[in-house]
């Protein structure tokens, strides 16, 4: 099987990691102006209270792979590794929940993708429009920082009735390691779903 086979593109990636789901999400908008310091923000790569657990999150991937290889010679010190970054991790999902200021009860019903999502808004936003995206991925509780553009908003047919307006984003900046952050969580929300599916199938056949 080729690499082409193996590896989606840049384009597939944002188009076809999509799945229904919920986020802790707040959004303002921002003028062109203000565009460039938050790229430059996210270039800096300096995390801050709410980023913290995405930066944790990426670093625990790249650590994961590391004491797979050594594991089986020290496994006392791969499980004490583990156990500390554990720990890191529940510290950081801690700050996310604090800066945001809401409870699960909050979450969004959104359509996430690695290139833009669609989410329910209590006002309209006129496409072209610039916002900042500060969401958590549940239940990792990893937050995000985004720029994105308002492709369309169109009143919800259904939905509540404190967010009537469906409105679609594409991300304009994004950290790389966040959107790898979010096909991973995609994807194994998408093998979770369907595990449930075939539970629930088997269930039904008994």
């Amino acid at each position: 099987m080729s690499d082409r086979q193996i590896r989606p593109t840049e384009e597939e990636r944002r188009e076809y990691f999509r799945i229904e789901d919920q986020v802790l999400l707040e959004h303002r908008p921002i003028g062109e102006a203000e565009l460039e310091p938050l790229r430059l923000r996210l270039a800096d790569r300096i995390p801050d209270r709410f980023t913290v657990a995405a930066n944790f999150a990426t670093h625990s991937r790249a650590m994961n792979r590391i004491l797979h290889g050594f594991s089986a010679r020290s496994p006392e010190l791969a499980r004490y590794l583990r156990i500390m970054d554990q720990k890191l991790n529940q510290l950081a999902r801690l700050f996310v929940m604090e800066e945001m200021a809401l409870g699960v009860e909050s979450a969004l019903r959104v359509n996430l993708s690695a290139g833009g999502m669609v989410f329910p808004a209590r006002s309209e936003i006129e496409p072209g429009a610039l916002l900042e995206l500060r969401f958590a991925l549940l239940p990792e509780m990893i937050g995000v920082l985004a720029a994105a553009r308002v492709v369309y908003c169109e009143r919800a047919a259904t939905g509540h009735p404190d967010h009537p307006w469906q409105v679609a984003v594409e991300y304009e900046c994004i950290r790389e390691t966040d959107r790898d952050l979010l096909c991973a969580h995609i994807m194994s929300r998408e093998t979770e779903l369907l595990r449930q599916q075939r539970e629930q199938q088997g269930a039904e056949e008994e």
